[in-house]
């Protein structure tokens, strides 16, 4: 008796119980995006994970072309993200596809070596109180 009765239907077998993980280390991404996205998952080594919906998102605070850092404005918190070549991370806010951002983490990824691809170096996040968060944006050294 075949101790899976829908084998002979199946295209692919299951996988066994002793397949070892891949041996390449997960390779670092400062974001991920996709098609349809409701919150953005905040990936700081400080903090635990935030996900604010983009509904609460106000204001997008960014340096231009530069690329270097970025305060996003929700009506419960602050986040300041600081890196290089975060344009692509910021397009991707602004049009809310960004699915996550995450700090880079030593521990866990190697170096990346692509020198023009997006490096969060660090993330900050501020609770500020809902009435707070207009006034709040325009003191963005308080972060410092």
């Amino acid at each position: 008796m075949n101790p899976d009765p829908l084998a002979a239907y199946r295209r692919v077998p299951l996988a066994s119980a002793t397949t070892p993980p891949p041996a390449e280390p997960e390779q670092y991404m400062a974001f991920g995006s996709k098609d349809r996205v409701h919150r953005l998952r905040i990936r700081s080594l400080a903090a635990p994970v935030n996900a604010p919906g983009y509904n609460i998102l106000l204001n997008v605070i960014y340096d231009g072309q530069h690329g270097t850092h970025f305060l996003l404005v929700y009506s419960v918190l602050m986040v300041r993200v600081q890196g290089r070549n975060l344009q692509k991370v910021i397009y991707a806010i602004e049009n809310e596809k960004a699915d996550f951002i995450q700090e880079f983490d030593p521990e866990r990824w190697p170096q990346p070596a692509d020198a023009i691809a997006p490096f969060i170096e660090s993330i900050e996040i501020k609770v500020v109180e809902s009435s707070a968060a207009n006034t709040e944006a325009t003191r963005e050294n308080e972060f410092a």
